[in-house]
């Protein structure tokens, strides 16, 4: 294996050191088990993703404790692959193929970046076509029956143009066995292709044209009771099914003149659930289920202009940013309702919600790197962004006695709001080992509407603002063999835009938190002991509370913990090249305690936990085998716990594996 070779696998470029920023390559992301967008929790200090193994769908996505809410408000942590942006967080895509590198960008990032990203970016690269024919063609067989193949290809079709193209396959039994009906309750299957052409006609122009689609046909969201003793056993009368439908169209041209780049990207991406039905009472009583069809349709047009990098004079970067979504749901429930007085037995209630959310919003965005002195550097930035929101809801009702009920009345509302935001930050050299850096930033995110309620008043929620402060120190010589940061961040969050149940209904909204503190520190490590040692380490403390904040019954949270954020995140891992051909790594990764509702009650928590994983691989040639073992502990925690049905969705037990895999 050629020296380049280990460098760029294993070396110290695989885990480039920055301030507040993450950068991972496919190898690293390999060692710590990150094959889908879910898996992310920790690849970067403080960034922790909180879901129920649905492709996505409710994924409640945080970094530095600000987040979006389950379903309704616009995420906090924006994504960008091949320079294409993301809509809603249950819209990003699951599956990551041929990707080249993943970078997590922490803190306000909208001065930079077309789509507003007020927690920060996660910037994924796919792999580009080279001047060659390349190939990579994975097969891999695990535990409970887990299949994934996966073929790569990229290269020249003439001297101008470059294709890439790349397909994936899985599928798996679940991890929860439904008693009941004698069968896994959560099997999962998925195909995925992305594929792009790159035209070069000229040295100074680059027009791509990229799709990407995915499709799952998975069973139920994981879930299982809070009351069992074991969350790996269901008895369900309901399996439940959840079916997801990516779609994007993506065009890019991008100009280098002698000044800069001025790069246009067009997409248009739809998402489509159809449908997703649970079991609410996770008994084989047929009591309660829901089942639930939504889609998202988004286009977005940037066009950014940005100086060629030159350490000798000032970097500027600019842009516009139009984006419009249309969000449509159809949620049908039915649950028995307990007898009372005014309740006969086996009173059965029906309900069906059908809304249509639209956003829409046109930003500007500038900012520029101005040296200040040979090692100084002094960074502005602001944002201008316009946003219209409207809903248009309806709610009807029955049960199965035919009684008269109130209906709720139709909704139909709308509202705008113009948002100036801006960061300030300086970087400044103590030697070509040490620099140190401050930065504080205005940001925002947008007001909206809930889809599920029928009060005016409830189904509206105001914009969240924040103030957002870091400073930190980065060390290591640039050819070294250490390297490593230190930074601590303070966020003061007026408005803070959470999901609650409505008390007394069905029914849960968005709601504004008057103020929201978070705080915390960063370390990122890498160390090269000797040629054929590598290790790296990742951690966050974060302490996300209510300042002034009060629950639906008006009791005061201040001091109590913000749902969804960890108390702090681990990663870290050591890769051995043991020689001819033969390698080896081990990974931990740890997530501090985490709640699930505001008031922070004990059963609605995950304690903190720990997961060890680990590879063995050995090349040959063009051929790769590789034996793992994930979760080797097998420890049992819940990634995601729902306050309102008293169930939690389980992680993934241990599992073992085999891949084999061929490169050309």
């Amino acid at each position: 294996m050629a020296p380049f070779k280990v460098e760029a696998e294993f070396g110290i470029d695989g885990l480039r050191i920055q301030n507040s920023n993450s950068v991972l390559n496919q190898h690293l992301l390999s060692q710590h088990g990150v094959a889908n967008l879910q898996d992310v929790a920790g690849v970067a200090p403080n960034l922790f993703t909180s879901n129920s193994d649905s492709r996505g769908f409710g994924d409640v996505l945080t970094l530095r404790g600000v987040a979006n809410s389950i379903f309704f408000s616009p995420p906090a942590v924006g994504l960008y692959i091949d320079d294409v942006p993301g809509g809603t967080v249950s819209s990003y895509p699951s599956t990551l193929l041929t990707i080249d590198s993943l970078t997590v960008k922490a803190g306000p990032q909208g001065t930079d970046y077309g789509r507003n990203a007020p927690a920060g970016v996660i910037e994924i690269a796919t792999r580009a076509p080279g001047s060659q024919h390349r190939g990579d063609i994975l097969i891999d067989r695990g535990s409970f029956n887990a299949t994934a193949v996966q073929a790569a290809f990229d290269g020249p079709v003439s001297g101008q143009i470059g294709y890439s193209a790349a397909i994936g396959y899985a599928s798996r039994d679940g991890y929860i066995n439904n008693t009941f009906l004698k069968r896994s309750a959560d099997d999962r299957k998925s195909l995925t292709g992305r594929g792009a052409l790159t035209w070069k006609p000229n040295d100074t122009l680059r027009l791509r044209v990229g799709v990407v689609a995915e499709k799952t046909e998975d069973d139920a969201t994981r879930l299982s009771s809070l009351f069992s003793p074991d969350p790996y056993r269901v008895s369900s009368d309901l399996n439940g099914e959840t079916r997801i439908d990516r779609r994007q169209l993506s065009f890019q041209a991008r100009q280098n003149f002698n000044w800069g780049v001025l790069t246009s990207t067009t997409s248009w991406q739809t998402w489509d659930l159809d449908p997703a039905t649970t079991d609410l009472d996770l008994s084989p009583l047929p009591m309660a289920f829901s089942r639930l069809v939504q889609s998202e349709d988004m286009w977005t047009q940037e066009v950014r202009v940005e100086s060629t990098r030159d350490a000798s004079r000032p970097q500027w970067r600019a842009g516009v940013f139009y984006f419009n979504s249309e969000i449509d749901g159809d949620a049908l429930r039915q649950f028995g309702v307990p007898p009372s007085q005014f309740v006969p037995p086996g009173f059965v209630q029906t309900e069906r919600t059908r809304f249509g959310i639209g956003q829409e919003s046109l930003a500007g965005y500038a900012s520029v790197e101005q040296p200040l002195a040979e090692k100084t550097t002094l960074k502005l930035g602001a944002r201008l962004e316009r946003t219209e929101s409207d809903l248009d809801r309806t709610k009807t009702a029955s049960n199965n006695f035919g009684f008269p009920g109130p209906q709720d009345p139709r909704l139909n509302l709308a509202q705008d709001h113009t948002y100036l935001s801006g960061t300030v930050g300086l970087v400044h050299s103590l030697s070509d080992s040490i620099s140190l850096q401050a930065r504080s930033s205005i940001a925002f995110k947008p007001e909206g509407y809930s889809g599920f309620s029928a009060s005016p008043q409830l189904a509206r929620f105001d914009d969240e603002r924040s103030w957002a402060s870091e400073v930190g120190v980065t060390f290591g010589p640039p050819q070294g063999r250490f390297g490593g940061s230190l930074m601590g961040f303070w966020n003061s969050i007026d408005g803070y835009q959470y999901e609650r149940t409505v008390p007394n209904s069905t029914d849960f909204v968005v709601v504004n938190a008057r103020e929201v503190i978070s705080q915390g520190i960063e370390g990122k490590f890498m160390f090269n002991p000797v040629e054929r040692i590598w290790w790296d380490f990742q951690a966050g403390y974060t302490r996300a509370t209510f300042e002034s904040h009060r629950d639906a019954a008006g009791v005061s949270m201040k001091g109590r913990r913000v749902p969804f954020v960890p108390e702090y995140t681990l990663r870290t891992g050591v890769t051995v090249d043991l020689g001819r051909g033969l390698s080896a790594n081990g990974s931990y990764a740890a997530i501090g305690r985490s709640f699930f509702d505001e008031r922070n009650t004990a059963m609605f928590s995950q304690p903190t936990y720990g997961i060890v994983s680990a590879q063995l691989r050995y090349r040959f040639d063009r051929w790769t085998t590789t034996v793992y073992g994930q979760n080797l502990a097998d420890k049992q925690h819940y990634q995601f716990i729902n306050p309102e049905i008293y169930a939690g969705s389980p992680g993934a037990p241990r599992r073992f594996g085999v891949q084999l895999s061929f490169s050309y």
